[in-house]
């Protein structure tokens, strides 16, 4: 049992390097004055569905600066251009994608691929044309910087990118300034329930943007840890490890939540931290092994000395 705790800790403890580097970079006042600032960070969550994480990172930088260069968006009349994103609005509305899916009956496929959606529905939208159009695009991953080309070829993203944008021009404006605002005066769960009703924002996606807002905002979520839990791969995998039997996503989320509270540390920090752990293994697996190849190296000098002073 105390080992455990103590593995519980050294998680949380990982938590905190995850938020030193991925949500440091966020300012939190910065969030809270910009709209589109705000709209970049829920970007950077809600593309991290169910593949690569490198490649969602790619989603994100082409859908920003294509938005960026069709509007235009500039950060000295963020005004301006949000009025101009609502005289957009009538392209941001999915519903010719789910027309077209059905009329082609292509159902879960994606109708991106179909010979006739750029013509029957892209064409008309300039939106959704932008999205799906090819063009090079600098992106910044794991602190490094390259060029690539780039489109969302899923109608799943394109579709979600439509909706948030009709959220935001629907006199939200700051989504992150939303999200908070909902979670400290209707709860976690409510916060929870606006995201899920948005194309493609599942409960790893919802769960983990709030967890975000959550650890940027320290105490705003300080019960319902549930709906700020998100559990993928990485999570179900390391919550087997800690002696979890459940393969239900719901029944993880309690038994890790319930070790929290018994061990009394942060769940947010906590889930921040699984992820952190699986996501960066080797690198924590390498840092460890150097760290301890580096005390037997000084261990060793230090004998060696010793041993050469003796003899003289």
């Amino acid at each position: 049992m105390k080992s455990h705790n103590n593995l519980i800790k050294n998680i949380e403890r990982l938590g905190e390097r995850y938020c030193r580097r991925y949500l440091d970079s966020w300012n939190n006042k910065r969030l809270q004055d910009s709209w589109w600032e705000a709209l970049k960070f829920f970007f950077s969550h809600s593309f991290m569905r169910g593949r690569r994480d490198e490649l969602s990172n790619e989603y994100y930088y082409f859908t920003i600066r294509t938005l960026e260069n069709y509007f235009p968006i500039s950060n000295q009349d963020l005004d301006r251009f949000y009025e101009k994103i609502k005289e957009q609005k009538r392209y941001f509305n999915k519903e010719c994608i789910l027309k077209f899916k059905k009329e082609n009956k292509i159902g879960r496929g994606n109708s991106i691929k179909h010979s006739d959606f750029r013509k029957e529905v892209a064409e008309s939208n300039p939106i959704i044309s932008l999205l799906i159009t090819p063009k090079n695009i600098e992106v910044k991953w794991d602190r490094e910087t390259y060029n690539k080309k780039l489109f969302l070829g899923n109608d799943e993203d394109v579709m979600m990118v439509l909706d948030v944008l009709k959220f935001v021009s629907d006199d939200k404006k700051n989504i992150y300034n939303y999200l908070r605002n909902v979670i400290v005066n209707s709860g976690v769960k409510a916060a929870y329930e606006k995201l899920t009703k948005m194309r493609a924002i599942s409960d790893k996606i919802a769960t983990f943007t709030i967890r975000d807002v959550g650890l940027i905002n320290l105490g705003i979520v300080n019960k319902d840890y549930e709906w700020a839990f998100p559990v993928d791969t990485w999570v179900s995998k390391i919550a087997r490890k800690l002696g979890c039997n459940d393969k239900g996503i719901e029944e993880i989320k309690q038994y890790l939540i319930k070790k929290c509270k018994n061990t009394d540390i942060d769940p947010l920090k906590f889930a921040a931290g699984l992820w952190f752990l699986g996501f960066h293994s080797l690198d924590i697996l390498l840092e460890n092994c150097l760290d301890e190849i580096e005390i037997r190296s000084i261990v060793l000098t230090e004998n060696m000395t010793k041993d050469n002073s003796s003899l003289k």
